[in-house]
């Protein structure tokens, strides 16, 4: 297993991998995915740092004290929002191109979102997994009939969701009488923090504070065929990946590591999860992301989007992947409630209806467009990627500011931003999001990287 590295404890970081070059000034993309890139360039410049003083009123200075130092404490206070648009508790607005990790996809309270919940909460709000409710029976209907697959198991979070996938095909596995119980998950891919979810997280400064975790898990590089042949074999029991890896910086994968990962699988027998949890529910201009490539998995988890705000989780599955399970295998408590159920058939049927995703892909060509655009123009970033609208900006290594502080820069301009691995930032706006409100986000970009490349900053 030359190519491949197991987590646990004693296994050291990896640095990733490199992004493949498809040629002078390119970055080697998904199907459809606009990319632009600059070569490698010199150690970062001393920078200075951006923003000093005493925090704006609007930070929630009430939190240090009172929260557990989980994050970076205190944060800016959100009151208000409605479409891309949000204010905070001092009136400022923002244009959101965070839309709460790409929750938002209907934008800040969607005309008829509240008033199909309230409905919802008005006769049933919660009966437990102990008996059926009409809205969850409504919503598998729906999300089965659009995605083509058999079953389902709701939940409440996309980590859930992969907690639930990988002991389903640990199961899957038992029933088939197959050997091995080992996953094989990716470099740079974020999975969630439960236990399970967090075992197939690669970053290791998320799992060590927590190890030993799950044993049996393995990592690869992402997009790397070569690499495959030595980290899949007969103990492998599922393969979990990204479409499009998130957290990492809006990574696609190709269409022939994907066609590779699900043949591969097939002739081990093992199950192939997909974790949409981000790229899913129309972001990449598709309901799925996979729709991209012409490939399925065993398993499909769909979270953030699919409830609208609220906690909703949805394993989908093949009948042939649901070998095994049982009643008192797992369950969830609030998994598919009627009221976080009546949100989620809400926001399927509003991503469903004619032409909205064509309206997707339309933003968001326009957004890649636009973000080649500032590439080209401004040697402090590298490389512009992403699938529809999860699209990303990456610094680069010689710029003179660092990606906390492009965050901080362009939130002080009026734009919202997220992090998205080490030197990269991303743009998740509402799918609703309007052209106009695209090039405004783009202009008060463009306006942040001017000022730091000026005066540079560093907010790690």
């Amino acid at each position: 297993m030359a190519e491949a590295v197991r987590a646990g404890a004693g296994a050291g970081p990896v640095a990733p991998q490199a992004a493949p070059k498809a040629g002078a000034g390119a970055v080697a993309t998904g199907p459809g995915v606009g990319g632009v890139a600059k070569p490698a360039a010199a150690p970062p410049a001393t920078a200075t740092p951006v923003g000093t003083g005493a925090l704006p009123a609007a930070f929630a200075a009430e939190e240090v004290g009172r929260f557990a130092p989980l994050y970076p404490l205190p944060r800016l206070e959100l009151a208000s929002g409605r479409g891309t648009r949000v204010r905070d508790a001092a009136g400022r607005e923002y244009l959101d191109f965070v839309s709460g990790i790409a929750v938002n996809a209907l934008g800040h309270a969607p005309p008829g979102l509240a008033r199909a919940v309230a409905a919802q909460m008005r006769v049933l709000t919660h009966c437990s997994n102990l008996f059926a409710n009409r809205p969850a029976i409504g919503l598998a209907n729906a999300l089965l009939e659009a995605t083509g697959y058999d079953r389902v198991f709701f939940c409440n979070s996309g980590a859930e969701g992969i907690e639930a996938a990988l002991k389903f095909a640990r199961v899957r596995a038992r029933a088939r009488g197959l050997a091995g119980r080992d996953v094989l998950a990716f470099r740079d891919g974020f999975h969630g923090r439960t236990a399970f979810a967090l075992s197939v997280t690669w970053n290791p400064s998320y799992r060590e504070p927590f190890e030993p975790l799950m044993p049996g898990i393995r990592f690869a590089d992402y997009n790397r065929l070569e690499a495959l042949d030595a980290a899949l074999d007969g103990s492998v029991a599922a393969v979990v990946v990204e479409p499009v890896q998130g957290e990492s910086g809006a990574i696609p994968a190709t269409r022939e590591f994907l066609d590779a990962l699900r043949a591969r699988t097939t002739a081990l027998g093992a199950a192939l999860v997909f974790d949409e949890v981000q790229c899913g529910m129309g972001r990449s201009g598709r309901l799925l992301a996979a729709e991209h490539y012409g490939v399925r998995a065993d398993f499909t988890v769909l979270s953030k989007a699919l409830g609208g705000g609220l906690p909703l989780a949805a394993v989908l599955m093949t009948e042939g992947a649901s070998a095994g399970l049982a009643p008192g295998q797992h369950g969830c408590t609030f998994g598919g409630g009627p009221a976080a159920a009546a949100a989620g058939a809400f926001v399927l049927a509003r991503v469903r209806r004619p032409g909205f995703l064509a309206r997707v892909r339309r933003r968001a060509r326009e957004l890649e467009a636009g973000l080649a655009g500032l590439v080209e123009r401004h040697g402090s970033l590298a490389a512009a990627r992403g699938l529809g609208l999860l699209r990303a900006v990456e610094v680069a290594a010689d710029a003179p500011y660092d990606a906390p502080a492009l965050v901080a820069a362009a939130r002080e301009s009026g734009l919202l931003l997220v992090r998205g691995g080490e030197r990269a930032v991303r743009l998740l706006p509402p799918l609703t999001v309007g052209a106009d409100e695209i090039v405004e986000a783009l202009e008060k970009l463009e306006a942040a990287i001017a000022r730091l490349e000026l005066t540079g900053g560093t907010r790690s």
